[in-house]
This record gives structure tokens, C-alpha cells and sequence, in this order.
């Protein structure tokens, strides 16, 4: 057999050789498809469900590779909308061949399972080797859970002239949802749409019929669409944000005077807070403002003091006439005070200040963002001590309330150095309000405290330092500066103790963390240990293998709480970004405090994580 083979083979050979050069093989052009016709229809796909959508190409002989349907291939989909596109929530599977001499194929779609509701024209496509896209006509594809509605929201600038230009709105079919972002800040958000629908009787918004000539809505907090179809009620979400998402707080002076002092408030102001739908919105109420901070004061962008006619709750805090917008002018994070103040709530401490993003526009300017914060001050919704009177002066009456700060700016009315040279002020009673003897009395009171605390018996748990400080608020205190990396703590510089009527001597509140913290630039010795056990009194305090083990207890007690920093820091980043891009167009950090000043914004906080973490396992380490 393999003999035979071998002879016919060399049979056919001679014979192919012998053909004249004459004799020519003449091959037809291969056929070139110009058209493709799909049958006229709507196609519908339960959640990853499939269908064939059947298509005919105008030349039979036509070679094209229907075998597979990725990237690669050349049948593919195409969204009538935007044909440079394909649809995302349902794919083409396969092409099978139905009958190849006439030139009839299926095309199998399947849902993806993303559980969107759609509505989408689409082409089927053949990419020829020339490379040019062969497209059929348009079919619609829908979802099984499409049911007609409202296609598309718009705001025209012809219809709503504050605006810019035209905003389309984008759709989310998971939630339901047309959403659309203004760049620029707009007070007043009433705005008229424009709605494009498909077999919709009628449109509500928020209860309020939609005429067909427009009707106003307002726009400032999320409203809900619905859409009447044959008597079937469809329902949408409409969400517009403006400017960064952060509340905006104006403030309006009197003929829009500067605010230049730090000591002269400026009366008959006036503010108003857009809470944008997560805050309760402020109209218009009577306020007073100044400069206030000392070195911050003198950077670009100032800190201010504001002061109500009336107490006023402001972005879901406590009602109270007293407020500060901390500028965080060198903070590259902006969450230093924030991501602090965090913390602080996760201890014992009595008090620790609240406080929110805004944004701030003062007479018609915009600022950058601020930290809205409650001041420290002495209040039942505050620090929450007794309230002192100028008759005060004697028994158990002169023993508290005192609210006290540890400074070195020693910038105060009523101020003293203890004999360990620790600089100490009076911040409550109020300057106008607080008496010689009450001043001398809170005088002889620290002093008797630091000599016990320095003395020989010094331990002892009844008569000595434990006597005056309760010793687990201290504690919890110094933890924030450690895990912080806060050296104000042995400065001292914005320290703050309470002192109650008959009570003990407490630390706290925390205050002031946006210079040198969350970095070892001002604080190398923070990278390899504790650093602040030896600050102010805590040295001392530390010699005591009582508050040595109490710190560990605390430590043990606290370390999964402050572990959920991390958590708040990225919803933190995520919350304020467009905020962050907008400050540092018009802010640029004029020192070299902190050590991130020239980092990208996520570079400055993952630096800010990387840094916490590492001193959560340092403080772990040595406690």
C-alpha cells in the first residue's frame, strides 16, 4: 500500500510539472460584505439570561471569522449612542452560522449579571481586514426589569441662566438614580430640567407635577422622580452635587469690612450655612467675627473666631454661641485636628471638641476649607464643670471650676510659673470674670499638687499625687500625643487640665494638632520609642509603677479602638478630595513643618497612615 501511494503521488507531481507556463489558475476575488440586516425587534435579557438576535450579510461567499466574539474578533457589538463603544452590561457570547449559503447567521447576547437596568440600541459589527467597521442596522436591547420611564435629566443654561452650561445628568440603573456634579458653588439650586422619556404620562417630582413648558425644583437636597406609564408608577432618584460636597458656610460682614484683628470682633455680621442635604441649612443669623491663633495668625490663609448673638447648633453639634474655623493652613493632609479629635473620642476624656468640614465664602470670597470646630470653653454641652460667680471666694465654693491651660506664649491676663518653671493660665472663670482670691487660690492648689508629686512620698496612694490628678485621664491623654507624635505635650503649648468643684485635677481637652504631628521631623526620637513620658509632670508620674501598669491597662483597653482610625482616615480622604484639589489651587504651604508639604494628596496621607501605624506597634512594643 505505501508502494502505491508513493507512485501516485510522484504520478501527480510529473503531471503538475508538465503543465505549459501558459496555463493559468484563474481565483475569483474573495467577496467583500458591505451590508448587514438584522431582523427588526426588541430583544429582552433576564439577569444573565441569553438571546439570539438573527442577521444576514449581503455576501453569502463573504470569509469572516463569526467563531468567537472577544476583542480580537470580528463580529463584535456596538452602542448606537456612541459606536466607538460597546454596552457593559450585556456581551456577545457567539455567532453561529444558520445557513452560510445564504448568508444567515445568529448572534447569542447574554446578560452580564450586573443586575442594571437598561435600555440600549446596539449594531451588530464585522471589522473587515481592511479595517474598516461594517455596521447592521439598530435593535434594541433591554433588560428584563426595563420598564420605559425617563431616559435622561438635563439642565439647560438656556433655561436655568446661573448656570455655566448645560449638565447632563448620568444614570445608575442599580439604584435607580440620575446623578450630576456642579463645579461652581450655587446658593440658590432651584433649577428647571428637562426630561427625556419614553411612553411616561406624567412626571412627579417630590409630589409635584411636571408641566411640559418646565417646572422649578429645587435641587439642594436628593428628590424623587416618578414617572407614570399606562398607569404603572416608575421611581427615580435625583442627586445633584455642588461645588467640593462639603457644606458651605458665608459669612457677610457689615459692608463687607475686613476682618483684620484678632482682638476687635465684627459686629452686625451675618452667616449662613448650606448643610448640602447632610446638615440642617442655616438662614441669615446675626454672628460676630475675628482673627484668633497666635502663630497661625500670621499665615496667609487666617483662622477665625466667631461668636453668635444667640446659642445656635450648627452641622448637628451641641447648641452654643462660641465657635473657630481652624484654617489648617500647613497641614498637607487637612486631617490632622480631625483624625486627633477621633482619637480623643475613643478615651475616657470628658470632652474632646467636635468638629466638621466646610467650605468657607466670606463677603462673596472663597477661602479654601476650614475645620468647624467647637472652642474650648466651659459649658454644660463642653467642658462640663461647675460655673464659677465673682461672690466664689471662700469654703467649697472657690474650689472649681477652673479650666486651665499650659502655654508658653505666657500671653495671658491671669499666669504664673510653678516652681518647676511649668507656665500656667487661667482660661476659666473668663479674664473679666475671675477674682484675686479665686487666682490665688488655684495658685496655692497647682503648687501643692507639683511639690507632693516631686516629694518623698510621692506614691502613696492616699496622700500622695493621687490625692490631686486622676491618673487615668492623664493617661489617656498622653496616649494621643504619643500615637500623634505631638511634642507640644513638653513645649507645653495648648494644654489643657479641668479642675470641678471638690474634685481632682483632669487632663484634657485635647486641642491644637496640626503643627509637627503624624511626622518625625520635629520629633526624630518618636520613630524608635515613647517620647513624651518624659514631659512636663510625666516624668515623674512615671516613676510610679502604679501609673507604669495602669498605662499598660489602658493601652490594652484602647489599642482596638484607636485601630479603627484607619477606617475613618479613608473615608476622611475620600469625603474631602474635591475639597482637597480646590485648597491647594489657591493655598501654597509657605513652611517646612511637618515634612509632606510638597506630596500629592494621597501621598500625604498614606505618609500620615504609615506613620500612625508605626507608632500603634511602637506604644504596643513598650507598653
Amino acid at each position: 500500500m505505501r508502494r502505491v501511494a508513493y507512485i501516485l503521488l510522484c504520478l501527480i507531481a510529473i503531471t503538475a510539472c508538465s503543465k505549459s507556463e501558459d496555463e493559468v489558475i484563474n481565483t475569483p476575488p474573495q467577496a467583500v460584505i458591505r451590508s448587514i440586516t438584522c431582523d427588526i425587534g426588541s430583544y429582552m435579557l433576564d439577569e444573565r439570561g441569553t438571546a439570539e438576535i438573527p442577521f444576514r450579510v449581503d455576501e453569502p461567499r463573504a470569509l469572516f471569522n463569526y467563531a468567537a466574539s472577544s476583542d480580537g474578533f470580528q463580529v463584535q457589538l456596538r452602542l448606537k449612542e456612541d459606536r466607538g463603544r460597546k454596552p457593559e452590561e450585556f456581551t456577545l457570547l457567539r455567532v453561529r452560522a444558520d445557513d452560510e449559503e445564504q448568508g444567515l447567521y445568529h448572534a447569542m447576547i447574554s446578560d452580564i449579571g450586573s443586575g442594571k437596568m437598561y435600555n440600549h440600541m446596539v449594531h451588530i459589527a464585522i471589522k473587515l481586514e481592511s479595517g474598516e467597521l461594517i455596521l447592521s442596522n439598530a435593535v434594541r436591547v433591554a433588560s428584563s426589569n426595563y420598564v420605559g420611564g425617563i431616559s435622561g435629566v438635563r439642565l439647560t443654561k438656556s433655561s436655568n441662566p446661573s448656570l455655566k452650561g448645560d449638565v447632563e445628568f448620568e444614570y445608575d440603573a442599580k439604584t435607580r438614580t440620575f446623578s450630576a456634579h456642579l463645579d461652581e458653588y450655587i446658593a440658590d439650586r432651584v433649577f428647571i430640567p428637562e426630561f427625556t422619556t419614553e411612553g411616561v404620562d406624567s412626571i412627579e417630582v417630590d409630589g409635584k407635577r411636571i408641566d411640559a413648558a418646565g417646572t422649578p425644583i429645587d435641587f439642594s437636597h436628593d428628590a424623587t422622580i416618578t414617572a407614570t406609564i399606562s398607569g404603572i408608577k416608575a421611581e427615580y432618584k435625583l442627586h445633584l452635587t455642588c461645588f467640593t460636597g462639603l457644606p458651605v458656610l458665608r459669612i457677610e460682614t457689615p459692608n463687607r469690612q475686613s476682618v483684620w484683628s484678632k482682638d476687635v470682633w465684627v459686629e452686625g455680621s451675618k452667616l449662613w450655612l448650606d448643610g448640602m442635604a447632610r446638615f440642617e441649612d442655616i438662614e441669615g443669623v446675626e454672628m460676630a467675627i475675628r482673627g484668633r491663633g497666635n502663630s497661625t495668625w500670621g499665615y496667609e490663609k487666617k483662622p477665625y473666631a466667631i461668636k453668635f448673638t444667640e446659642k445656635q447648633r450648627v452641622m448637628g453639634m451641641p447648641k452654643h454661641k462660641r465657635w473657630v474655623l481652624l484654617a489648617n493652613y500647613m497641614d498637607r493632609t487637612l486631617l490632622r485636628n480631625r483624625v486627633a479629635y477621633y482619637l480623643a473620642e475613643q478615651t475616657s476624656l470628658a470632652w474632646t471638641p467636635h468638629c466638621e468640614f466646610v467650605e468657607l465664602i466670606l463677603n462673596g470670597v472663597h477661602l479654601g476649607q476650614y475645620l468647624l470646630c467647637e472652642q474650648v470653653r466651659v459649658d454644660n454641652d463642653r467642658i462640663a464643670i461647675t460655673e464659677m460667680t465673682p461672690q466664689d471666694n471662700s469654703g467649697d465654693a472657690i474650689t472649681g471650676g477652673y479650666l486651665l491651660e499650659l502655654d508658653f506664649h505666657f500671653d495671658n491676663q491671669w499666669q504664673w510659673h510653678t516652681q518647676r518653671n511649668v507656665p500656667f493660665a487661667v482660661k476659666y472663670p473668663d479674664e473679666e470674670d475671675l477674682t484675686q482670691q479665686q487666682f490665688d487660690w488655684i495658685i496655692n492648689y497647682i503648687g501643692e499638687v507639683e511639690r507632693t508629686l516631686y516629694g518623698n512620698n510621692f506614691k502613696d496612694e492616699t496622700n500622695g499625687y493621687r490625692k490631686y490628678i486622676d491618673a487615668q485621664s492623664f493617661i489617656d491623654y498622653w496616649l494621643i500625643y504619643e500615637i500623634c507624635v505631638n511634642h507640644e505635650l513638653a513645649n507645653p503649648g495648648s494644654v489643657f487640665l479641668w479642675k470641678d468643684r471638690g474634685g481632682k485635677l483632669h487632663a484634657g481637652p485635647v486641642w491644637d494638632f496640626d503643627w509637627g504631628t503624624f511626622s518625625f521631623n520635629a520629633s526624630p526620637a518618636a520613630q524608635s520609642g515613647l517620647f513624651m513620658q518624659w514631659a512636663w509632670w510625666y516624668g515623674r508620674l512615671f516613676d510610679d509603677p502604679y501609673f507604669k501598669a495602669l498605662a499598660s491597662e489602658r493601652w490594652e483597653i484602647l489599642k482596638p479602638m484607636f485601630e479603627t482610625v484607619f477606617d475613618f482616615i479613608e473615608r476622611e480622604r475620600e469625603y474631602m478630595s474635591a475639597s482637597w484639589d480646590k485648597n491647594f489651587k489657591m493655598w501654597n504651604i509657605g513652611t517646612n513643618i511637618n515634612g509632606d508639604e510638597w506630596l500629592s494628596k494621597d501621598e500625604a496621607i498614606d505618609r500620615m497612615v504609615e506613620i500612625t501605624r508605626k507608632r500603634i506597634d511602637i506604644i504596643d512594643r513598650e507598653l
